[in-house]
């Protein structure tokens, strides 16, 4: 033994290797992947701004053309679609207008609030026009009251 001594030796006399040597290159190669990783998933994000700002026009352009039908006051749209981009099922609907729709990916729902929701007329026909404009069944279609804002006592 006349060199450094760069292991140790075990039980048996045998130089063991030290093991800093093996994970270095393991790190190394997974910090990577993980930037590729990243780096992709940004990309492929801001591929689909110009199909979510198209979309949310169309959606924009429905809300106000549904807030000159007498009855209705202010409409916001919350659609779902089949494919939602994150884990949770509901995002959509709690995201105003902005969910994006990919090729291929088909409208399932509609959550809308609406100003003038409580009249049961007024609800059947903000349905049926909503299910012959976007080509959606009735029953995939879900109409809420919007929450009165400012003064809801009548008596002052």
């Amino acid at each position: 033994m006349t060199g450094p001594i760069t292991g140790s030796m075990n039980g048996n006399g045998d130089d063991m290797q030290k093991t800093t040597r093996k994970i270095h290159p393991i790190l190394l190669g997974t910090l990577v992947i993980l930037v590729i990783i990243v780096i992709t998933s940004n990309l492929g994000s801001m591929g689909g701004e110009k199909g979510k700002k198209e979309e949310s026009r169309e959606f924009v352009e429905l809300e106000q053309a549904l807030m000159k039908v007498e009855g209705l006051g202010e409409v916001i749209l919350y659609p779902h679609y089949e494919y939602a981009e994150s884990a949770n099922p509901l995002a959509d609907y709690f995201s105003s207008s902005t969910a994006t729709a990919k090729k291929g990916n088909a409208l399932q729902g509609l959550l809308v609030v609406a100003e003038g929701a409580e009249d049961l007329k007024i609800r059947n026909q903000l349905s049926g026009i909503l299910s012959a404009v976007l080509q959606l069944s009735e029953h995939r279609i879900v109409i809420a009251e919007m929450e009165k804002r400012g003064n809801t006592n009548e008596n002052e």
